[in-house]
């Protein structure tokens, strides 16, 4: 009997962390390839590999360009054709 408990625990002195897929790792929760947009394609997102709320990738921001300006028309004079 004592030596199947110290089997027992002899084995489990060796396990260790181990990850499915490895955007389920803590430690990489914040790599690019393990958060949106850049994971949706293969489904492998930190947040639903650990049954997290799905986080909202961050827009990327657009400068707005003003806008050329753009040269008035006088249509007030009758245009006769010749």
């Amino acid at each position: 009997m004592k030596a199947a408990l110290f089997l027992t625990a002899l084995l489990l002195v060796g396990c260790s962390d181990t990850y499915r897929y490895p955007c389920q790792d803590p430690a990489n929760a914040n790599k690019e390839k393990c958060n949106r947009p850049a994971c949706e394609a293969d489904g492998m997102c930190y947040d639903s590999l650990n049954g997290l709320p799905p986080k909202q990738a961050e827009a990327p921001t657009v400068e707005e360009v003003p806008a050329a300006p753009t040269a008035e028309v006088d249509n007030t004079e009758e245009n006769t054709g010749e």
